[in-house]
């Protein structure tokens, strides 16, 4: 099946919402359904049109990476995960980023992830080891430890 442009869809998003006005016999349902699937494919069209202002846009991609690095992690954190913790997740961070299944604006946003986690590492210190905590953890530091199979 072959892909719609921007122009196609909004041609067809255009029909949609007229046959959804004109159309006779049909249910409220049936109506709605068409007006759905007409903001359904406007929706599409701006999200790519998002998605490729930031891949032209080398700025765009700066501002994502520094508002990540600027990440300022809860102080649960620091009783969350140790030192080693902080590390490994960074790593894992920086991975993920580089995957070439992620888009421009994810990897820009995982790797400034990556150097905030670094820098609290830092600032914990390389003997920063609390205990695991006894209640639940937050997803950020949950994933810290079952990385590290704690």
């Amino acid at each position: 099946m072959s892909r719609l442009t921007p122009e196609q869809r909004i041609r067809l998003a255009k029909a949609l919402e007229i046959r959804a006005e004109t159309g006779k016999g049909l249910t409220s349902e049936q109506r709605d359904g068409l007006r759905r699937s007409a903001n359904n494919l406007l929706a599409l069209n701006a999200m790519e049109e998002r998605r490729n202002q930031s891949k032209s846009l080398p700025e765009g991609l700066a501002r994502i990476f520094d508002q990540a690095a600027e990440q300022r992690w809860s102080e649960d954190l620091r009783k969350e995960l140790g030192y080693r913790h902080m590390i490994h997740l960074a790593d894992v961070f920086e991975g993920w980023a580089f995957d070439s299944r992620m888009t421009p604006e994810w990897t820009a946003k995982l790797a400034g992830w990556a150097g905030s986690m670094r820098t609290l590492a830092e600032e914990v210190g390389s003997t920063w080891d609390p205990p695991k905590p006894a209640g639940a953890l937050s997803i950020v530091g949950l994933i810290g430890r079952t990385l590290m199979h704690e």
